[in-house]
């Protein structure tokens, strides 16, 4: 893999963590992994997006936490409408064009992780037949998370983060294994 792109969003002791993964579905164990640490107390995390291509190169893209204008007009309809019912029944109408109308402002104005711009860049980076997981997170991990992130040895490395060099370097060990970190270039076998 090549170099990742190096603009994200850091936002009040939030750092930025990439991990590139081996396969398309890699990213998505890694983070159901991280998932249940966050539940735990072990790990926090403000965004988290799976960033894959299939063997073909075509991308998908997966985030989990930013409220796009479309997803906040969704729920805005939804919440109009449902309003509208209790009101009364010409309300439904106008309660879900108004509530759409309030989700997506909410969506366009509130981008509450990941800068998206730099997620399309970080798609067009990952290479067919791979994946990578890109998290907001705080700078301190608990040693759980580290030994769960061995159980993705030889399959990940670190690719960009923001994270002290004492911490970034421990995530490469816990990926690489037993004191052998890869180099962010190397692509996982």
């Amino acid at each position: 893999m090549t170099d990742a792109p190096t603009e994200g969003s850091e936002q009040d002791g939030q750092q930025i963590l990439v991990v590139a993964l081996d396969k398309p579905g890699r990213a998505s164990e890694l983070l159901l992994t991280l998932s249940n640490l966050a539940t735990e107390g072990k790990v926090q995390m403000h965004d988290a997006v799976i960033v894959s291509k299939d063997d073909e190169g075509r991308s998908h893209t997966v985030q989990t936490v930013d409220v796009t204008p479309a997803r906040g007009a969704l729920a805005g309809a939804w919440w109009g409408m449902l309003g509208g019912l209790l009101i009364a029944g010409p309300a439904f109408l106008a309660g879900a064009v108004g509530g759409a109308a309030a989700g997506a402002l909410y969506g366009k104005l509130v981008d509450r992780g990941l800068d998206d711009a730099w997620i399309k860049d970080m798609a067009g980076w990952v290479e067919p037949g791979r994946s990578a997981l890109l998290l907001l997170v705080d700078a301190g991990f608990d040693d759980a998370v580290l030994t769960e992130l061995r159980r993705f040895e030889g399959i990940g490395h670190v690719a960009y983060t923001t994270l002290p060099p004492d911490t970034k370097a421990e995530i490469e060990q816990a990926l690489a294994g037993a004191g052998h970190p890869l180099d962010a270039t190397d692509t996982p076998g």
